[in-house]
């Protein structure tokens, strides 16, 4: 089977990034939980080559946790979180390759500034590497695992309340 995905479909795909990205930095949470397939992996290790059996990450959930994280997010009482913080994510230089058994993986650099304006009014900025694996989930996708390897991903990361 060719590495090399169709430009129609890598068209697609990268639509469905931006709108998982816009339904994050919009704080629809619902709908973007309903993107995940039910043998998600949401994964943000310390650095690119980690194991997750083998070393400790800033984030390793699965679908349990992701239904967790979502509930706790919808009720507004997670107080990190109160008001939702100001976010919009730019994701580029994408790379389209199609994996084993129908699905696909997406690589893409991203920047996301943050403002937590709960009480700190703290600017963040947050940069590294998205990796996805999705399949065809009727007329659109479904994710399987998003790993987030951040730049600063070594250093000690104050707050990941939000959908990174």
């Amino acid at each position: 089977m060719s590495n090399q995905v169709a430009f129609e479909v890598t068209r697609e795909l990268e639509a469905f990034i931006i709108q998982e990205a816009k339904y994050a930095d919009e704080g629809e949470y619902q709908k973007w939980y309903e993107l995940w397939a039910q043998d998600a992996v949401y994964w943000v290790p310390l650095k690119e080559g980690d194991d997750p059996a083998q070393k400790a990450s800033h984030l390793y959930d699965n679908y349990s946790r992701l239904t967790t994280r979502v509930k706790q997010l919808n009720t507004g009482n997670r107080f990190s979180q109160v008001p939702i913080s100001g976010m919009r994510r730019v994701i580029s230089n994408y790379e389209f390759f199609n994996d084993s058994d129908g699905k696909f993986r997406v690589e893409a650099n991203f920047y996301l500034p943050e403002y937590s304006i709960q009480s700190t009014h703290n600017f963040r900025i947050w940069s590294g590497r998205y990796t996805y694996i999705v399949s065809r989930k009727e007329d659109s996708f479904q994710i399987h695992t998003k790993k987030i390897v951040l730049v600063n991903g070594l250093e000690p990361i104050s707050t990941l309340s939000f959908l990174i």
